[in-house]
């Protein structure tokens, strides 16, 4: 229901007009004067302000000018009601940034027509204006990943030209290339990861639409033994995959790799890293279970971008978008991420995917 602010200092025509509106389907607050209703506007802006010029106290051009140095203010279409007619005050309201004018007397007919085009003009301009922000937002948000990369990959290639010329005279600087190579890597998986993450949000790319079916199994086993490799934890593994074909290899294939890395990240050398997968019902289930820290169920409620729990005490590392973007993931139709605290210690993550119908 759009809401109206009334400002009209006859107490009649203010009773007729607010009748006139809330039987039409309009939320309605009426004043007599500027003061109360800038309080209102402020604290609960309008979708528009009607308001009379001659009023006690201030004007209605100082109602006005109050109402477009808010903030808000600036979206609100505002409407003059006033018996002054003359080409002057018109123009002074104009002036003022008035949206409109409607001179006393008008007719009921007249006034519910000029409020319905004025809230459809604001309704339309909002959404020109929501479109071309939101465009902004992916032109701008989507440069910067793309304009880090570019430099990173030639220090990453640079690095490693210079390690290998240097490894045919100097074996002493051996150690330090290779830290220097790490954190290049390192770096270029945040930007990865971080990149993926705006991609999802900004809805330019759509997983749905590049779905391919997969062996879930063959993809779950070189995902979870390709992060054991880079935790160096593969005697930790415990692996049981079966064959059967998903269609939604990004899912798969993203999702597993952050649960099954965190799983590593956030236990202990030695410790069991369990995945394990079953189907029913049409459903493959990817369970992955760690024996870790694991996470109360209100931490995982709260997962959001850019949000890590117990940062400082664990040292962690990376920008707390891994999980964020595995809910974003999964809004394929028929998958689902399940997180839940573990018995005794440790998180439970179940990938739900859909399974591809077997061929005759």
């Amino acid at each position: 229901m759009p809401a109206i602010v009334l400002i009209e200092d006859s107490l009649p025509l203010q009773k007729n007009i607010e009748l006139l509106l809330s039987a039409n389907g309009y939320d309605v607050d009426s004043f007599t004067s500027g003061e109360p209703a800038l309080e209102k506007i402020a604290t609960s802006p309008p979708d528009l302000i009607l308001c009379d010029i001659v009023l006690p106290g201030m004007d209605g051009y100082q109602v006005l000018h109050r109402v477009r140095e808010m903030v808000t203010g600036l979206e609100i279409p505002f409407v003059f009601l006033s018996a002054l007619a003359e080409k002057d005050h018109v123009r002074r309201g104009m002036d003022l940034g008035a949206d409109d004018y409607i001179t006393k007397p008008f007719t009921t007919a007249g006034l519910l027509a000029a409020v319905q085009a004025r809230l459809e003009r604001s309704t339309d301009l909002r959404g020109v204006v929501e479109h071309e922000f939101r465009q902004y937002q992916k032109q701008k948000l989507l440069s910067l990943p793309h304009e880090l990369r570019t430099p990173l990959n030639g220090i990453a290639g640079g690095i490693s030209l210079l390690r290998e010329e240097t490894e045919k005279h100097d074996h002493k600087i051996h150690d330090l290339f290779a830290i220097v190579e790490s954190s290049a890597e390192r770096l270029e998986k945040t930007l990865l990861k971080y990149l993926l993450f705006l991609e999802l949000k900004c809805g330019q790319i759509s997983l749905c639409d590049r779905r391919k079916d997969v062996d879930a199994g063959l993809v779950v086993a070189s995902v979870a033994t390709r992060q054991a490799r880079e935790a160096g934890r593969e005697n930790d593994l415990r692996l049981h995959t079966q064959e059967v074909l998903v269609p939604c290899a990004d899912c798969l294939d993203n999702v597993v790799a952050e649960v099954v890395s965190n799983a590593f990240k956030f236990s202990e050398a030695g410790s069991r890293v369990e995945v394990r997968m079953t189907t029913d019902d049409g459903r493959v289930c990817v369970t992955c279970r760690d024996h870790g820290y694991g996470m109360t169920a209100e931490e995982i409620a709260a997962i959001a971008p850019f949000v890590q729990f117990h940062r400082k005490e664990r040292e962690q590392q990376g920008l707390g978008l891994g999980l964020a973007i595995c809910m974003e993931l999964i809004k394929c139709e028929g998958c689902e991420l399940k997180l839940r605290p573990a018995d005794g210690a440790g998180l439970v993550a179940e990938l739900f995917l859909p399974m591809q119908p077997a061929t005759r």
